[in-house]
């Protein structure tokens, strides 16, 4: 039995997700896929090349279903993976044909890794996360569950990332830092020392904008 895979949201980013799912043949072998669709509460705001079979709420899990969540917002995302999987929904982790993982590296449930990434050695990307286009992510890097990286963000060897962070586009992150469960980096930062948890930084100096003001703390270095 084939397959079929649900995309939650019509969006870009869940565009994006059916388009290179359709690029991924090797995926699509390896994990059976037949049909793709989408789940969305509301109209589509551009065409689709698959039909919107439920919304959210209304959707009921079948046999052969497997789900994506394609919505960027770390909070909406964990409020929606928590609502399906309490309707007993199971959940699909897409790694894209062109994006190459190094030795070692765990991709966890849920998961999207989008063209273009390049995972080191010993990455750990957590549930749900998403990596999208020409991300780098360098050896040894954790990235907590719900995690998201907009496009060409870079982040470097060693660093620990909690639970439902946010990464703008081009954001840079240098080696062995740590940032906290729910920050945001704006896009094209630079963060040179720790992001405490729930702070907001931007800018090439990664000034902190809003957040709890707590010191930033560096993560210990791995043997």
């Amino acid at each position: 039995m084939t397959r079929r895979i649900l995309i939650v949201g019509a969006g870009g980013f869940g565009r994006g997700v059916f388009g290179w799912l359709e690029g991924s043949p090797r995926h699509r072998f390896l994990h059976g896929i037949g049909d793709v669709a989408f789940l969305d509460d509301g109209a589509p705001a551009a065409p689709l090349l698959a039909p919107i079979v439920s919304t959210v709420r209304g959707y009921v899990p079948g046999p052969r279903d497997r789900v994506v969540c394609a919505v960027a917002d770390p909070g909406v995302r964990r409020s929606l993976v928590d609502l399906l999987r309490g309707r007993g929904a199971r959940f699909h982790t897409f790694v894209d044909d062109r994006a190459v993982l190094g030795q070692g590296v765990v991709v966890g449930t849920g998961a999207v890794v989008c063209p273009g990434v390049v995972v080191s050695a010993g990455a750990r990307i957590g549930d749900h996360v998403q990596v999208n286009f020409n991300c780098s992510v360098g050896h040894d890097v954790v990235l907590g569950a719900f995690t998201t990286l907009s496009p060409s963000v870079n982040i470097m060897g060693e660093v620990q990332v909690g639970e439902s962070a946010f990464f703008g586009g081009s954001a840079v992150v240098l080696p062995r830092l740590a940032v906290g469960a729910g920050a945001v980096v704006g896009a094209g930062a630079t963060i040179r020392g720790g992001v405490a948890a729930g702070t907001t930084v931007v800018g090439s100096d990664g000034r902190v904008i809003a957040g709890s003001g707590e010191r930033p703390v560096r993560a210990v270095r791995s043997s």
